[in-house]
């Protein structure tokens, strides 16, 4: 069986220990009851009233609780479950709420469907750049590591509408809107940002305004470099951010 049709058969590795550990530090409360499914038990067996996370989604693909506004209406819009989103995909999705974001601009659902469409990878979902203008990722991580079996689930109403599972043979037949209904100056700031789709550091997802796991609210955060301000979309820009500190 090839490696992206075997999400029926891969079960789940982690105890519920380990699944409230995760949730608590990534920020999702207790609340919202996660659970370990059993051994036996594959992503789509996701019981009703529930929904399925991977931890991949989180330390993969940037993905922060509370979930995004615009990732919500991703979600929404497309009819597709969280938990039916390779890794890889849902860090498009992010990517370009971060490059949104760090241009100064709320990223909206015209201008994504503009960049990205949704596809298939194997037994999952994912987002491909739509090949209608610019490409925004110059690059990205291609080996993930073992993530199939790390995922558990949380009660539904840790989003705000009924999420369903959309059936994997469902039409693939979104419309991608005109440039006329996305704003131009936006169009074109965004298509000078190419840039790698990779992991960021959690202080930069504060600075936008994506995670709110920071513990000065206080106190703003800035990036530093060689001891002058450095703006967030030259961070995400930039290949080599070894030498970047954040400061407050």
């Amino acid at each position: 069986m090839g490696a992206r049709k075997d999400l029926a058969v891969t079960f789940l590795c982690l105890t519920q220990e380990e699944v409230e550990a995760f949730c608590l530090e990534w920020g999702i409360g207790l609340r919202f009851k996660p659970v370990a499914p059993g051994c036996d038990t594959s992503i789509d067996r996701c019981p009703p009233g529930s929904v399925a996370l991977y931890c991949h989604h989180f330390e993969f693909s940037n993905l922060c609780h509370p979930f995004s506004n615009f990732v919500l209406n991703v979600l929404e819009y497309y009819r597709v479950s969280i938990g039916q989103i390779h890794p890889q995909g849902l860090a498009r999705v992010l990517h370009f709420e971060v490059l949104c974001r760090a241009s100064g601009y709320d990223p909206n659902l015209l201008s994504f469907c503009r960049f990205f469409r949704l596809a298939k990878s194997g037994d999952w979902f994912t987002f491909k750049t739509s090949q209608v203008d610019t490409c925004l990722v110059s690059s990205m991580v291609t080996t993930l590591g073992a993530w199939k079996d790390r995922f558990f689930w949380v009660s539904d109403d840790i989003v705000p509408f009924k999420m369903v599972w959309r059936h994997p043979d469902a039409v693939l037949n979104e419309l991608e809107p005109s440039t006329l209904e996305i704003n131009t100056r936006f169009l074109e700031i965004i298509r000078e940002c190419p840039s790698r789709v990779r992991p960021f550091p959690e202080h930069l997802l504060v600075l936008l305004g994506i995670s709110e796991l920071w513990d000065r609210p206080d106190r703003d955060l800035v990036l530093m470099k060689d001891g002058q301000v450095m703006s967030a979309l030259d961070f995400v820009k930039s290949d080599d951010t070894s030498d970047v500190v954040f400061g407050c």
